[in-house]
């Protein structure tokens, strides 16, 4: 019993000397961010020393922190870049990313997490979440400027129900084996999105599955129409069965085969009017700028041609001012032309 008991002293004493001793490198980077590279430490949380506080990119990687507590974070508010891949994460209490006003990627790739964090911040453009057993995808509604979204290797049984994102413009769901199916609609609802990467996912459309060549049609109907760029996509399978005949839900020469289904259509307008709906201020904002700049210039160009005119008109005057008055030779010659006209006149009055 004493030898266990030295034992376990020993062991904590060796896990206190490694977590003393772990240090933090402190750095900028091109962008002058405040760079905290904590990886490789064996932390089992967050550190709360030995971290600068205006830290703006966290490194965390490569530890073994399991739990993200509400006051995780608080002490570092400027973070932008947050890194914790490859450690135990399995639980994220609903305020620990709250204090994060102004995080933009946050790295959670390998971990043990089964549904997406709450609270994840507005500010929020990339989320990896790479090699998760996730299954919950509601929390994702939080994150409204969410552009990036990587679920790669996460063991999907089917395509995630994101809900309206009409921010989302990349989406990686590569290497999930499992999902089979793909629909129009479940795009619909991410109407912005322009890099789908299916990568691995060898179960999709799988030849065979009632309907599979039609559903495909549709999706590579629709990638082409909204102009998204589907990584991993083969050809659509064949829609004859194994004895040769067609398969009544796949004839190709029906016309609904490729068609786009009226609820996906609906769905994409929701999208739409969502993302009109969030970036409307910044639109009328932007419009109010342009209209003020028009009505300056207008002003500044009526102001110029007043000052020209003011102008032409001072010069005028000037020129006026400065016009020699008629010389007195010729006023002499006017009164001696009059003179000489009327002395004859006054002769001929007085001698009569």
């Amino acid at each position: 019993m004493m030898t266990i008991g030295i034992l376990t002293i020993i062991i904590f004493g060796m896990s206190a000397f490694v977590a003393d001793g772990a240090k933090c490198l402190n750095s900028k980077d091109v962008e002058r961010y405040v760079v905290v590279n904590c990886a490789y430490q064996e932390f089992l949380s967050v550190p709360s020393t030995d971290i600068l506080k205006d830290v703006e990119t966290l490194n965390l990687e490569h530890n073994y922190i399991g739990k993200l507590f509400n006051n995780s974070f608080t002490e570092y508010p400027n973070i932008k870049n947050l890194m914790l891949s490859f450690n135990k994460v399995h639980t994220i209490e609903p305020g620990a990313l709250g204090s994060l006003a102004e995080l933009e990627t946050l790295d959670l790739s390998q971990n043990a997490i089964k549904e997406v964090p709450a609270g994840l911040p507005k500010s929020l453009v990339q989320l990896k979440l790479n090699g998760n057993p996730v299954a919950d995808m509601r929390q994702l509604e939080t994150a409204v400027g969410l552009r990036v979204l990587q679920l790669r290797a996460c063991d999907l049984r089917a395509y995630p129900a994101l809900g309206i994102m009409p921010n989302l413009v990349n989406l990686d769901v590569s290497e999930n084996v499992e999902i089979y199916d793909l629909d129009p609609a479940q795009l619909a609802v991410t109407c912005r999105l322009a890099r789908l990467n299916v990568t691995g996912v060898t179960n999709l459309f799988r030849p065979g599955t009632p309907g599979a060549h039609c559903r495909c049609r549709r999706v590579v109907q629709w990638a082409h129409t909204y102009k998204v760029t589907v990584y991993g996509l083969g050809h659509c399978p064949d829609p004859l069965t194994g004895d040769g005949e067609t398969d009544i839900h796949d004839d190709p020469k029906d016309e609904a085969c490729a068609r786009t289904p009226e609820h996906a259509l609906a769905a994409f307008k929701e999208c739409m009017a969502e993302w009109e709906h969030r970036n409307t201020p910044y639109w009328a904002i932007a419009s109010g700028i342009v209209i003020v700049v028009a009505l300056l210039l207008a002003l500044c160009v009526c102001m110029r041609r007043r000052r020209r005119r003011r102008r032409r008109g001072n010069a005028d005057k000037v020129q006026n001012a400065q016009s020699p008055p008629p010389s007195d030779s010729k006023v002499a010659h006017n009164d001696s032309a009059g003179n000489n006209k009327t002395e004859p006149a006054a002769l001929l009055s007085s001698a009569a």
